[in-house]
């Protein structure tokens, strides 16, 4: 249940994340890249927590 929990906070935060990263005044390409940057740090941070890394 705990993982459950972590991995609906986690993907709060990455959506909250990724819409703070779209407003932002950056180039496309660079806010692309940051976009993929968080999606990938927060599927590191589930794997490690459920034990998968």
């Amino acid at each position: 249940m705990s993982i459950l929990i972590l991995i609906l906070v986690v993907v709060v935060l990455l959506s909250l994340a990724l819409y703070a990263i779209q407003k932002m005044p950056i180039p496309s390409p660079l806010n692309w890249i940051l976009q993929v940057v968080a999606i990938v740090i927060a599927i590191v941070v589930i794997g490690q927590r459920a034990g998968l890394f």
